[in-house]
């Protein structure tokens, strides 16, 4: 008993030892992109305020924030689209500059409208004010999800395509796909404008459109493995 124990390790020994054929396999990558009109538009509205007083700067700064939430909420912004950072004051060093105010008080504004004409119309509300700049908008799409399902499903399309190529110029078939993998997209999904208004800088809608709506890419990218026969 004990001899044909020790033959069956030498024998497990002796296959493990030889060497192993390896799979013969094809990697490769596919990627699609589905271009999109933006149907969203996102906000971000700084109210600041700069004052040797440090009281004057904060009611300044909240009647402000007050106005406009009070005038998103006339255009039709619902209240569950609309978030605030709430008030932030700082203490400025004023030991170098004289002309540099002790106080700085800012707030901001966060919010989303579905209409994307109303950009003029805000961006003319909110110059009128000497405290508040628009740090960006960015556009989006609502059906983002479903439409890169459908991105995802034609980049596993093209990859199989290339792989099948790829094996035909060897005279060779692809077999089933041994790994599926998602790679990441670096490029962001949004369009961000990032329109940045100081007192001044703003002529007004007689300027012509102040942006173009274009389109949004929606973008997959997969990495496949098949087995090569």
């Amino acid at each position: 008993m004990k001899k044909l124990f020790l033959a069956v390790l030498i024998l497990v020994f002796v296959s493990a030892a030889l060497p192993q054929e390896k799979q013969k396999v094809v990697d490769v990558t596919g990627s699609a992109t589905i271009e999109v009109q933006p149907d969203i538009m996102y906000w971000e509205v700084r109210i600041q305020d700069d004052h040797d007083n440090m009281q004057s700067a904060v009611n300044n700064n909240e009647s402000s924030v007050s106005k406009i939430l009070e005038y998103l909420k006339t255009q039709g912004v619902k209240s569950e689209k609309v978030s605030t950072s709430g008030l932030r004051v700082n203490k400025n060093i004023t030991y170098y500059d004289p002309k540099v105010k002790k106080y700085t008080v800012t707030n901001y504004i966060y919010f989303s409208v579905g209409d994307i004409n109303m950009y003029s119309k805000l961006t003319d509300y909110f110059v009128s004010f000497d405290n508040v700049y628009i740090n960006s908008t960015t556009l989006a799409y609502s059906g983002e999800i479903e439409t890169r399902k459908q991105a995802r499903i034609n980049a596993l399309k093209a990859a199989k395509e290339k792989a099948e190529m790829m094996a035909a110029v060897f005279g060779k078939e692809i077999g089933d796909p041994i790994m599926i993998s998602e790679e990441p997209v670096y490029s962001s999904f949004t369009n961000s404008m990032n329109n940045v208004y100081t007192p001044g800088d703003y002529s007004g809608i007689d300027s012509g459109p102040a942006f173009s709506r274009g389109m949004v890419a929606v973008t997959a990218k997969v990495k496949v493995t098949f087995a090569l026969k």
